[in-house]
């Protein structure tokens, strides 16, 4: 049985022109693809069972429609961020009242630093990634809040955790071993992405269904041949950001 998912989702806004990007010669990124994908993003989100929650969008923030960065939803509480980029602090301020509808907030302070891009949790533990954005005081911190191991991992040449691995369903993860620290997933089945597809690994599974960025045909067999159902998503324009599927939402269960 599915457990019901509410989605908080912030749509882009014309600033997204302006969003941070690690890549020297990128494309330009086209805001009226961008709305598109975004818009095909939610339909698809409600196509699946979720509730979908649209925020605000906010003009002076470029990034924040990588909602996802701004808070970690734990079980009983959810933790607003304190993010070290300095164009992305006072994000998290314009998410508590949406948040407070379904969870006890709480906030990071500095000097811990975290995205929530870098934090993914499967059934047994919660990983953090140790990124140009989080730092190791994070760990720390978010272990007060649960119950579960929270264990740091080494990022490497990607932005995020997310960005180089993602959980496909219950412990079993996709991965790409070039950009993230293979190690502490050793307990862990794990999906190899492809040669030259690293950008796959972002995924975010639904009520059972797979959703993967379009684009990565031989990863896209990989997991399917696991027998998993996989839904290909446009997201050109986020990926030109450094974003992905993961980045656009926060998912947050119903509590039992």
């Amino acid at each position: 049985m599915n457990t019901p998912l509410t989605a908080l989702v912030r749509p882009p806004t014309a600033t997204f022109l302006r969003a941070l990007s690690r890549q020297e010669k990128r494309a330009p990124i086209d805001f009226r693809l961008t709305l598109r994908q975004h818009r095909y993003y939610v339909e698809t989100l409600i196509s699946l069972g979720v509730k979908v929650e649209m925020l605000e969008p906010l003009d002076a923030f470029p990034d924040s429609t990588f909602i996802e960065d701004n808070v970690i939803v734990l079980d009983s509480v959810a933790l607003l961020t304190s993010m070290s980029e300095p164009s992305r602090r006072g994000e998290t301020l314009h998410l508590k009242a949406a948040l407070e509808r379904h969870r006890q907030v709480e906030m990071l302070e500095p000097p811990v630093f975290v995205d929530g891009g870098d934090v993914l949790q499967v059934n047994s533990t919660i990983f953090i990634g140790q990124s140009t954005r989080t730092n190791p005081l994070a760990v720390e911190a978010i272990a007060k809040f649960t119950d579960r191991p929270v264990v740091p991992v080494a990022v490497n040449g990607a932005l995020h955790l997310k960005s180089a691995v993602g959980c496909l369903t219950g412990e079993l993860l996709l991965i790409d071993p070039e950009r993230v620290d293979p190690a502490p997933f050793k307990n862990h089945s794990c999906i190899e992405v492809a040669r030259g597809e690293s950008n796959a690994a972002n995924c975010l599974t639904i009520n059972g269904t797979v959703l993967m960025p379009r684009d990565y045909p031989k990863t896209r067999a990989l997991v399917e041949q696991r027998g998993l159902e996989v839904r290909a998503m446009p997201v050109s324009e986020f990926e030109k950001a450094d974003g992905g599927l993961t980045c656009l939402s926060v998912l947050i269960p119903s509590r039992s």
